[in-house]
């Protein structure tokens, strides 16, 4: 990794960790809380009150799921601060950059499908008890869950260090401004993104919000992560009337139902 790694204790790395990661988590929360508040009137995708109690149990989620996660990135950090550093070109941060993002769409999409599974659900429940989401449902999870998470947020950029020095700044970089931000502001109960987000070739890649709104409402299909719909797309199990939901909601007429369907264009 870098020398600022390497002279680190392990203490020092949980510190640094759990600062890095609380940091950027809160910023986003806020980012996502303040967005609801400025495109509610107009984006908002469901006009369904939150559970008694939701944010209050999404916020112990949160903190249970920032600790656990400092301790988990400073053992990887430890782990590859022995093997051959990465110079930090650009090259190399963009490498880091692609390797975390593209592996962790694909082994989540994964891990997401399995959770739905009849035998591990039950550590799954938690996250899906916010039926209508908030910035603070993207961490809501169980410890069972949290672990296989960081299975895959530790372990692509761990396999990729064995192959080829892994970039301190690109890894950073993915977190503080893919990977935290698009898991928290992509769980806000509203719908930034513009009409062409939901053209089928724009949104092989990435989707907005209100993708992943339906997956939490309906409970099955919708399994990608914030930019990873090329997964659901291929393996079948996308909801074909997420576009039609998307418009109507960009139209400022959000959904008051969380089993409501939208006719299906076929001109999408």
């Amino acid at each position: 990794m870098t020398e600022f790694v390497e002279h680190l204790s392990f203490p020092q790395l949980v510190l640094f960790c759990g600062s890095f990661f609380g940091a950027v988590t809160i910023v986003s929360i806020a980012v996502g809380f303040a967005m609801e508040r400025a495109f509610g009137p107009t984006r908002q995708i469901f006009a369904v009150p939150l559970a008694e109690g939701q944010l209050r149990w999404e916020l112990l989620s949160n903190i249970k799921f920032v600790f656990i996660a400092a301790v988990a990135f400073a053992w990887l950090l430890d782990t590859v601060a022995t093997l051959p550093a990465a110079d930090e070109t650009f090259a190399e941060i963009a490498l880091t950059f692609f390797v975390c993002w593209f592996g962790f769409e694909v082994y989540y999409w994964f891990l997401h499908r399995a959770m739905h599974s009849r035998y591990l659900y039950r550590f799954h429940r938690l996250h899906h008890n916010s039926r209508v989401t908030s910035p603070l449902t993207g961490y809501s999870m169980s410890t069972v869950e949290i672990l296989g998470w960081l299975a895959g947020l530790i372990g692509v950029p761990l396999i990729m260090s064995f192959v080829t020095p892994i970039s301190l700044i690109g890894f950073l970089v993915y977190h503080a401004v893919y990977q935290i931000p698009g898991n928290v502001v992509g769980h806000a109960n509203i719908d930034p993104f513009p009409a062409a987000s939901h053209k089928s070739m724009n949104s092989w890649v990435a989707h907005p919000t209100t993708f992943h709104a339906l997956h939490h409402a309906r409970i099955s299909n919708n399994y990608c992560f914030g930019g990873g719909t090329f997964m659901d797309r291929l393996l079948g199990t996308e909801w074909e009337d997420w576009p039609e939901v998307h418009a109507r909601v960009i139209s400022g007429n959000p959904l008051r139902k969380l089993s409501e369907r939208i006719p299906i264009d076929s001109t999408s």
